[in-house]
């Protein structure tokens, strides 16, 4: 009986010890990965603030567009902080909710002996590794089953699922860095086969009418470009008045189906406010390069086949779909059963396929902005 009584009398200053003593563990650990201390005192609005940043991470500085509805699960957030409040084991409630993403995994030890390790304690890498699990967490945001992930210095794209295992990896080919890929989040709505290339006004105007203005029927058969007039008709070269001024050039230009087609075979329409979206290419040695910042802005995919037949659940495409090259075929939409998830990231520290930790150029000269 008295033993009851002390043990109801010291179970709150037990408690309170407790929870001092899993504060500091839980800042120090916090601070490891790169969560910044919240506040000095774990209240319970602290605390769920805390968790979450541990949990689902902050969108980058440099995200330009949020087209994801995000889901964090504050019932388990509350739960948590109760438990942590209560004294109670907070810790297996809190490694199940963190991404289990083996590259967030192996990130968070590579970060925790760069702290430890004189050898590896550079305060940018450090900084890098950081940012790079900052990512992972924020990716947790988006339970989708499966996910298409883009980093732009890497100039990789990867198919994860839930669990963050990769189902497809591939090179891609993304913006120089006179036209930047933006960072943004979207969907992946449909899959183009056979697409035309409406070329863009910009490039239109400063890149193609210079060179066809000189022999235009000529130029324009050797690109395959048509041109449209405002009712969406094809005009005849001969009926136009090409000494006008490009700026006030009142048509657009329309490349033709097929292998010479910029876009190649496939295109991947993503619902972006930049007009970028994932397609195929007729250079495709491209892809063989490591240099692979080229584009517009688009981003160029060396599996297009491969990523058509994972986004819509069925092999609609075989291996020889990319060369028997149809003429004057016409574009067919096919709708993905649900639209996928597309991540564009900028991560000059990742994970490659075979497991080893890359720092990649800072091609877009970023990395210092973000920080």
């Amino acid at each position: 009986m008295v033993r009851s009584l002390i043990f109801l009398l010291l179970g709150p200053v037990l408690a309170i010890a407790q929870t001092s003593d899993d504060w500091t563990r839980l800042r120090q650990y916090a601070d490891e990965i790169g969560v910044d201390s919240l506040c000095s005192t774990p209240d319970a609005t602290c605390l769920k603030t805390y968790f979450t940043q541990i949990v689902y991470g902050r969108p980058s500085r440099r995200l330009g567009y949020q087209g994801l509805a995000q889901h964090i699960d504050t019932a388990r957030i509350n739960r948590l902080t109760s438990q942590f409040l209560a004294g109670a084991d907070w810790c297996p409630l809190l490694d199940s909710l963190e991404s289990h993403d083996r590259n967030y995994r192996q990130l968070k030890e590579y970060c925790m002996r760069c702290l430890l390790d004189d050898y590896m304690a550079d305060s940018l890498t450090i900084e890098q590794v950081k940012t790079t699990l900052n990512f992972y967490r924020w990716l947790n945001r988006f339970s989708a089953d499966k996910r298409v992930v883009i980093n732009i210095p890497s100039a990789t794209l990867r198919v994860i699922d839930r669990q963050g295992e990769t189902l497809l990896s591939s090179r891609v080919i993304v913006g120089k860095p006179k036209t930047p890929t933006p960072v943004f989040t979207a969907q992946i709505l449909n899959v183009i086969t056979y697409p035309y290339w409406n070329v863009p006004r910009s490039i239109a105007v400063n890149e193609l009418l210079p060179k066809i203005r000189k022999n235009p029927a000529t130029t324009l058969a050797d690109m395959n470009l048509q041109v449209i007039n405002t009712n969406g008709r094809i005009v005849s070269p001969d009926s136009i008045d090409w000494s006008i001024s490009v700026k006030n050039f009142p048509y657009r230009l329309r490349q033709s189906t097929g292998c010479d087609n910029a876009l190649g075979l496939l295109k991947f329409t993503i619902n972006d406010p930049y007009d970028i979206y994932l397609h195929d290419t007729n250079q495709r040695t491209l892809f063989a390069n490591e240099s692979r910042w080229l584009s517009h802005g688009c981003i160029r995919v060396e599996k297009p086949t491969e990523l058509a037949n994972l986004l819509l659940g069925a092999n609609r495409f075989d291996a020889s779909f990319m060369n028997r090259c149809q003429k004057q075929a016409s574009p067919k939409t096919i709708t993905l059963p649900q639209p996928i998830p597309v991540i564009v990231s900028y991560n000059i520290l990742d994970v490659d396929d075979a497991g080893a930790i890359q720092v990649y150029r800072d091609v877009y000269h970023w990395w210092r902005l973000d920080l």
